[in-house]
């Protein structure tokens, strides 16, 4: 990337709670290369809770007409099941890992129209036994968008299609983003997987609410006893919500920026399901309140990093 553009680097210390990467629409006018480090806790899913640790690459190249766009996630999640079944053993649950790289590419089609494609293999298991077949799911997306008004506040449209784990399971989901602002401290995203409305109130503090659904859908590689009689192999623990907070952002005049962020996760469904996507046990979780404490750092401060 050019020495003459802003390329940022960036890295989160944190807890937060989504299980997809965050959607960008390809906004950003510079190069863009963000390094993030997260830890996230969902404490009471009933007799459950989450820990989620994330590793995340993600950069953004801009071309003469368009954006490519690569990324690299590695997420470990750590469920602790404290009234485990009698019918379902559940230790071969207890730890999971997820791996995706990702690539996309944006086009323009004059100042109004463009069109992104992405596409990212995941593998998701928790590899006691090596890899195999079951491992592996591939993930996509295609979008158009269109854009309207001119100055410092244009609004856009996204629709299109993508096909991941957001809904617990691999399958086909609309994505929509009506984003846009309402003064230069006002800004909002409207749509589905991802809201958010954001508020700077001056150089050094922000406020945002988001609303996410997330999902997270990984092979146990190991067999698993149901009853004491049946032996089953490559079943799936799968598990959604949707994700309400509300972030505080305060920014240092150091590049660093400190996160505090609760809310609320709800809608929750943790399920063990078979080779066939048969349901098998379901956990009847609860929704589950959670706070996040993070830490960002950016070396080319432009304030211009996914929230």
């Amino acid at each position: 990337m050019g020495k003459n553009r802003g390329l940022k680097y960036v890295f989160l210390i944190g807890m937060i709670i989504t299980a997809h990467r965050n959607p960008i629409y390809c906004q950003e006018s510079q190069d863009y290369f963000e390094g993030v480090f997260e830890y996230g806790l969902i404490p009471s899913l009933g007799d459950t809770n989450l820990e989620k640790y994330v590793f995340s690459l993600n950069a953004i190249k801009n071309l003469n007409s368009g954006k490519l766009e690569l990324g690299l996630d590695y997420l470990a999640h750590t469920f602790s099941f404290y009234n485990s079944s009698a019918i379902l053993g559940t230790d071969s649950y207890d730890k999971t890992h997820t791996v995706q790289p990702e690539i996309g590419y944006h086009q323009n089609f004059g100042s109004k129209w463009a069109i992104s494609v992405s596409a990212a293999p995941m593998l998701s298991s928790n590899f006691k036994n090596g890899l195999n077949n079951e491992d592996f799911i591939f993930n996509w997306s295609a979008l158009v968008s269109k854009k309207w008004g001119k100055g410092d506040f244009p609004v856009s449209l996204t629709m299109g299609l993508g096909r991941g784990i957001i809904l617990g399971e691999p399958g086909l989901f609309p994505i929509l983003s009506f984003q846009g602002k309402i003064t230069p401290k006002w800004r909002y995203i409207l749509g589905f997987p991802y809201s958010k409305v954001a508020y700077k109130i001056d150089e050094k503090h922000s406020l945002s609410s988001k609303a996410i659904v997330s999902g997270i859908y990984v092979n146990n590689s190991e067999t698993v006893s149901v009853n004491g009689l049946d032996n089953l192999e490559h079943t799936k623990l799968t598990y959604n919500g949707i994700n309400l907070g509300l972030e505080y952002n305060y920014h240092m005049s150091s590049g660093f920026i400190v996160v505090i962020r609760t809310g609320f996760t709800m809608a929750n469904n943790l399920k063990v399901l078979d080779s066939n996507d048969n349901p098998l046990f379901d956990f009847e979780i609860n929704s589950s309140p959670y706070v996040v404490m993070g830490l960002k750092y950016s070396l080319n401060f432009t304030n211009k990093s996914r929230k």
